[in-house]
């Protein structure tokens, strides 16, 4: 059992997932938003590697991304700033939402060395067709880490079986077709979808894409999600208050916490 498989088995009832971009507006500021998110209750924390051309996020999250970005923050302050929050006592497994580009330019063993090092423990690679994966599957398998798998509502049930034979950890099912970025109410696709997976597979299946209220939470977990990523809506509670940092974090802890308390009553 890796450490991710151990968080779903721990986690009480479903697990909540938030999302967060490396390095916006600074390694400071990421910092304490992590520690803020696992002390709020968060089972897993997928922390994003900022990059220039996010085709898969929203408005939102490419925002995050340039600010991190501007700032100067690059791919040796990411493996820096996953040590520093274990260092700092955070023990929630840590999965790395990156696009394929830094991973090849750093070379994959690299970079799968450097992320265990760091204390990372997964890596979702979310422009990387799995039949382009073996090198990076060979690296992460050797370091330790699972490679998590995105299915989205237009995968044909034949590739499904395909993608769910290479996933590890848990799979990513995507609410709608699109970019990231919250949104009113859960389409009955994701619903049919979930369905379509969970009926498969007896990997954990986490909806993602959309996800930014308690109703959704409820709403995933009652059609057979196992859990939930949020991060666009997490990103907005802090983006426009950076002025002042300790109200901003205190926003995201209020809602992070109803988040989860919504995994704990989805009946």
């Amino acid at each position: 059992m890796t450490r991710i498989s151990d968080a779903f088995a721990q986690a009480r009832s479903s697990a909540f997932i938030p999302y967060v971009c490396a390095g916006d507006p600074d390694k400071g500021f990421t910092k304490e938003l992590v520690k803020v998110l696992a002390g709020a209750g968060s089972d897993i924390i997928e922390l994003g590697m900022p990059f220039s051309d996010p085709v898969a996020d929203g408005p939102v999250i490419q925002q995050a991304m340039n600010r991190s970005l501007r700032a100067g923050f690059r791919s040796s302050d990411f493996f820096e700033l996953v040590s520093d929050v274990r260092t700092d006592g955070v023990t929630q497994p840590i999965i790395v939402m990156t696009y394929y580009n830094p991973v090849l330019r750093m070379g994959v063993g690299t970079f799968c060395r450097r992320l265990a090092k760091a204390g990372a423990n997964g890596i979702l690679p979310v422009d990387l067709p799995p039949e382009e994966s073996e090198e990076l599957d060979a690296a992460a398998t050797k370091h330790g880490l699972d490679i998590i798998r995105l299915i989205a509502p237009s995968t044909s049930d034949a590739r499904i079986d395909y993608i769910l034979s290479k996933a590890r950890g848990f799979v990513y099912v995507v609410s709608v077709a699109g970019t990231t970025g919250a949104r009113d109410r859960l389409p009955h696709s994701a619903v049919e979808l979930l369905e379509r997976v969970t009926s498969r597979t007896r990997l954990p299946a986490v909806l993602g894409f959309g996800i930014s209220s308690p109703q959704h939470v409820r709403e995933a977990l009652s059609s057979g999600a196992s859990g939930v990523v949020e991060g666009s809506k997490l990103i907005s509670l802090y983006a426009g208050g950076l002025d002042d940092r300790r109200t901003a974090l205190g926003s995201v802890r209020a809602h992070a916490r109803q988040m989860k308390d919504a995994t704990l009553n989805a009946e």
